[in-house]
């Protein structure tokens, strides 16, 4: 899932000739397959402005810089009007953990410039855009596929508490949750749906589950698509 942001940069009266300013990703995460060497996704824009784009990763907050063994290129470039460029991310070959995928984030941030008619406003409002993306570092030579791993997940109740357990080196994203008929609210500002390797997540529902009642999901794959749905008994 994409969230996307926007910034004032230049506080001053209300202007609305920014209100439609956007940039596109070709896509909604990115997986680094270490064996590959690099990932990369292109930004595009169709507008008829040029844009200012920064590019970084994160390790969940977007406001902390924080040393990551990779590379991002280009880290800041012009974007000229109606066109396209690509980012490439390059791991560092060391720091991160060999048997399971590690999470981050990829911003994409872009700061328009302005027009002629523009740049004679004395009082104007500029907004940053920001694009921020899921981006998975996965080491060469996990076993098993994010595809299987996500038929592996076990439910187990407590309560009115259901803790979704993934024994798997795979970071699995859901995409909708029922437990025993009750829908799970999911949320991209909390990232709630996203199920760690070898770890857990639980949900408090607004009822006790009975013993043995159903719990059904499913999830985001590489391609950003939804996977089959599947269905489970609580344990």
């Amino acid at each position: 899932m994409k969230k996307l942001f926007l910034t004032v940069m230049m506080s001053a009266a209300f202007w609305s000739g920014m209100s439609n300013a956007a940039l596109m990703l070709s896509a909604d995460r990115l997986v680094y397959n270490e064996k590959e060497g690099d990932a990369s996704v292109t930004v595009r824009s169709d507008e008829d402005r040029a844009y200012l784009v920064q590019s970084w990763l994160d390790a969940g907050d977007s406001a902390v810089k924080k040393d990551l063994p990779f590379v991002v290129t280009p880290p800041l470039f012009r974007l000229a009007p109606k066109s396209d460029n690509v980012i490439r991310v390059v791991y560092l070959g060391k720091g991160l953990p060999t048997d399971r995928e590690s999470l981050f984030w990829l911003d994409v941030k872009g700061v328009p410039g302005l027009n002629d008619e523009e740049t004679k406003i004395e009082s104007r409002m500029v907004l940053a855009i920001n694009n921020r993306i899921k981006f998975f570092f996965r080491p060469a030579g996990l076993e098993g596929t994010p595809d299987e791993a996500v038929k592996k997940l076990h439910w187990i109740r407590s309560g009115n508490n259901v803790t979704a357990k993934n024994d798997t080196p795979f970071n699995l994203v859901l995409n909708k949750i029922v437990i025993d008929k009750e829908s799970v609210p999911v949320s991209v500002v909390t990232n709630n749906t996203v199920i760690p390797a070898f770890g857990s997540k639980t949900y408090t529902l607004k009822h006790k589950p009975a013993s043995g009642s159903a719990v059904e999901w499913d999830a985001v794959n590489d391609a950003g698509a939804t996977s089959e749905p599947l269905s489970q008994p609580l344990e």
